[in-house]
C-alpha cells in the first residue's frame, strides 16, 4: 500500500512564516515517513523576447534550460541557510531530506509548482504573510497562486 504523503515540498522565503511552515513540514515528514524537500524560489524580472514588446515570463518558464542564474551572493546567503534547515529536519529526525535553490523568469508560486509537478511531490507546505485588501491585490499571494495551480494537496501555516 502506498503512503498517503511520500514526498513533502515546503517552499521558504527567510519570513518569520516561512520558518513556522517549516516547523510544519518538518513534522508532517517525519510523521509520514516522507521525504522532505526544501526550496527556495528566486524570481528574475521579467524580460521582453523582443525590443518593444512586453514581456513574456510564462514562456520562458516552459523551457528549463532558459532559467535566469542566481546571483552569487543570493545563491551563498540562501544556499548556507538551506543547509542549516537540512540540518534542522535531520536532528528531527527525517531521513530523507535535501534543499534546493530553484531559479524563474515568472513569479515565486509558479517556480514552486513547477518544480513540485516535476518532482511528483504529494504535498506542498507553504507560509502564508496573511495579506489582506489592498496589499493582497498590489503585491499578489504565493500561496494563493499555489493553492489554484499546484497538482497536488496544499497545507498553508498561518501563523
Amino acid at each position: 500500500m502506498e503512503k498517503m504523503m511520500d514526498y513533502i515540498m515546503i517552499g521558504v522565503d527567510c519570513s518569520k512564516p516561512a520558518e513556522a511552515a517549516l516547523d510544519v513540514a518538518i513534522d508532517a515528514a517525519k510523521r509520514y515517513e516522507a521525504r522532505l524537500l526544501i526550496i527556495s524560489v528566486h524570481n528574475s524580472p521579467s524580460v521582453p523576447l523582443l525590443p518593444g514588446m512586453p514581456p513574456y515570463p510564462q514562456i520562458l518558464t516552459d523551457f528549463p534550460t532558459l532559467s535566469p542564474k542566481v546571483p552569487g551572493d543570493i545563491a551563498k546567503e540562501v544556499g548556507d541557510l538551506l543547509k542549516e534547515y537540512e540540518e534542522r529536519a535531520r536532528k528531527a529526525g527525517v531521513k530523507n531530506v535535501e534543499s534546493k535553490i530553484v531559479t524563474i523568469w515568472d513569479k515565486v508560486g509558479a517556480g514552486l509548482v513547477i518544480e513540485a509537478e516535476r518532482r511528483g511531490v504529494s504535498l506542498i507546505i507553504i507560509g502564508s504573510r496573511g495579506l489582506t485588501g489592498l496589499k493582497r491585490t498590489l503585491l499578489g499571494s504565493v500561496a494563493d497562486f499555489v493553492i489554484k495551480n499546484a497538482h497536488c494537496d496544499v497545507w498553508v501555516v498561518r501563523r
